[in-house]
């Protein structure tokens, strides 16, 4: 009969702090992402999107796929359905898995160099509202999509497929095996012991990362949704291991 998981064990996703294996491009786990940033010189906005929109008050050119002119300062809310993929200029299709984390990160700064609220002092309370709203809108953005986890949660609320209560570990294997990680852990009288028990976790935590990857592609929701839960599982073998010594500590 397996045993009880340990309270240590999250059921629900965090940051992912960052583990001592190398992940390749899109799928690094840990991007080491600050969401909010002064407000300096105003930045491009990059995308591979074919029109840019125009202002409907002045025609000019949106400087970003936001609702928002810099020229005339018209600003109002973001569109029903604009997805955080649209907003950060990087495409749903053919697979909403694979982002540019060095691409999205400069596209959020474009956003925030017309959104910020501090360069809309002094406007009205409406056009402070609407920045505000949209400033925090951007960095839920980039926080979701910058790390996989939170991104491929993201994906499978879009389509349909969040997840629920009910939903649970239905590999035998891989729970038993991430209960072993834990206690370990938990046992561990030194961070070289701890290391090679999370350089492991890694290794399969990449692996999970590029089913999802692939399962994504197919469009294979359920499957995508039973990967997720197995990735949330080994995160919680990795942030054990991060907060060692203290990972079961009460306080």
């Amino acid at each position: 009969m397996l045993r009880r998981l340990p309270a240590a064990l999250p059921k629900l996703a965090g940051a992912l702090p960052r583990t001592s294996l190398a992940h390749r491009g899109t799928r690094n786990l840990f991007p080491n992402v600050s969401c909010t940033r002064a407000v300096g010189t105003r930045q491009q906005f990059s995308t591979s999107s074919v029109a840019r929109a125009t202002c409907p008050q002045c025609s000019a050119p949106l400087p970003t796929p936001l609702p928002v002119c810099s020229k005339c300062s018209y600003i109002t809310n973001i569109p029903p359905g604009m997805s955080y993929h649209e907003m950060l200029g990087t495409p749903y299709e053919p697979n909403p898995f694979v982002v540019d984390n060095l691409q999205i990160k400069r596209n959020f700064r474009a956003l925030q160099s017309v959104v910020h609220p501090d360069r809309w002092v002094g406007k009205s309370r409406e056009q402070q509202e609407a920045a505000s709203l949209l400033s925090t809108r951007s960095n839920e953005a980039l926080h979701r999509l910058s790390n996989p986890l939170r991104r491929v949660e993201y994906i499978l609320e879009r389509e349909g497929f969040g997840l629920e209560e009910s939903d649970s570990m239905e590999d035998p294997l891989l729970l038993m095996e991430t209960m072993e990680s834990q206690e370990e852990i938990q046992g561990a009288e030194s961070r070289e012991e701890v290391e090679q028990v999370r350089a492991v976790n890694a290794e399969k935590i990449e692996r999970i990362l590029e089913d999802i990857e692939t399962l994504v592609g197919q469009k294979d929701w359920p499957q995508v949704k039973k990967a997720f839960v197995k990735l949330k599982y080994l995160q919680g073998v990795e942030q054990a291991a991060a907060a060692w010594p203290n990972s079961f500590s009460d306080h």
